[in-house]
C-alpha cells in the first residue's frame, strides 16, 4: 500500500505544479514591472555620472547613467512582453486541465478560484460558504481526479518534457 500511496502523491504534486504554471507567470511578470519601475525612477532622478573629468580616465568609456538606464528599460520591457505570452500560455494550459472536472462543480469552482484567480484559501472559503477544511478536501479530491484522469496524463507529460528542456 506504501507504494500505491506514494505514486498518488507524486501524481497528486504533478498536478499541483501544472496548476501553479500560471501564476508563477504572474509572479515573474510582477517583479520585472518592479524592476521596469525602479529603474524608470532612476532615470528620472539626478544623474549620477560626473559631468566633467580634468584627465582621461583609463577604463573604457560607457554610455553614462541615462543611456544605460534607457537600454536595461528597454531590454525590461522585452521581458515584460514575453512574460505576457507566457503567461497566455500558462492560463491556457491550466484551464485545459481544469476542464477535465465536471462543469460546475465545487472540486472545479475551488481549483479555478486558487490557480486561475489565484485567491487565497480564506477568500476561497469565504467566497463558496465553506469552512477551509471543506475547501481542502474539494481541493484534494480534484487534485486525485486530474492525477487519475488518462488525458492529463497527457498533459502532464508534455508539461514535464518541457521543463526538462527548459532546465537544461
Amino acid at each position: 500500500m506504501g507504494r500505491k500511496t506514494t505514486g498518488d502523491k507524486l501524481e497528486r504534486e504533478a498536478v499541483k505544479r501544472y496548476l501553479q504554471q500560471y501564476h508563477a507567470a504572474k509572479q515573474k511578470k510582477r517583479i520585472l514591472e518592479e524592476r521596469r519601475r525602479t529603474l524608470s525612477a532612476e532615470l528620472r532622478g539626478p544623474s549620477t555620472a560626473p559631468a566633467f573629468r580634468a584627465t582621461p580616465s583609463a577604463k573604457p568609456v560607457h554610455p553614462d547613467g541615462a543611456g544605460a538606464l534607457v537600454f536595461q528599460i528597454a531590454d525590461v520591457e522585452e521581458r515584460i512582453e514575453a512574460q505576457q505570452a507566457e503567461m497566455a500560455r500558462a492560463v491556457q494550459n491550466v484551464m485545459d486541465l481544469i476542464d477535465l472536472l465536471p462543469l460546475g462543480s465545487m472540486e472545479r469552482t475551488v481549483v479555478e478560484m486558487r490557480h486561475i484567480d489565484s485567491k487565497t484559501w480564506e477568500q476561497i472559503a469565504k467566497e463558496v460558504y465553506l469552512s477551509r477544511s471543506a475547501v481542502f478536501n474539494y481541493y484534494n479530491t480534484a487534485l486525485d481526479r486530474l492525477a487519475r484522469n488518462e488525458q492529463s496524463g497527457k498533459l502532464l507529460g508534455d508539461f514535464k518534457a518541457r521543463n526538462r528542456g527548459a532546465k537544461k
